[in-house]
């Protein structure tokens, strides 16, 4: 069985922490500036991204430890997983428009918050 490589599970680990403190500070703004209902659906995006990167994560190592690793179900296990997340946020943004909107938000924030995680190690490594 494989496990996720220490630098990627820490860089994760940091994400999930970053975007915890993101969602309370969020909801602490939204609540004081009256707009709770956003900020709680900006956390329900937070654990959308959070979700998806776990499962990105068990995807690949799922492929690495096959015996003929498939690139096609890869992309397939990629497309399904945009499929039920896409298709989450949108229901939430249609059926509690607009603060469901904030999911987006969320979602959109994971990302950046996963991608400067994951691309400091790199950073560092570049300058040695």
């Amino acid at each position: 069985m494989l496990t996720v490589p220490g630098a990627t599970r820490e860089a994760f680990r940091i994400s999930l922490i970053v975007a915890v403190v993101i969602g309370v500070l969020g909801l602490v703004a939204g609540y004081i500036f009256g707009a709770a209902g956003i900020a709680a659906f900006g956390c329900v995006g937070l654990a959308l991204g959070a979700a998806n990167a776990l499962m990105v994560q068990r995807s690949v190592l799922r492929q690495s430890a096959a015996d003929l690793p498939s690139k096609a179900a890869l992309v397939r296990g990629v497309g399904a997983r945009l499929a039920i997340v896409t298709a989450v946020s949108v229901a939430l943004a249609l059926f509690f428009f607009p603060t469901g909107l904030g999911t987006f938000l969320g979602l959109a924030l994971f990302q950046v918050i996963n991608t400067i995680v994951g691309s400091v190690p790199a950073l560092k490594e570049l300058r040695k």
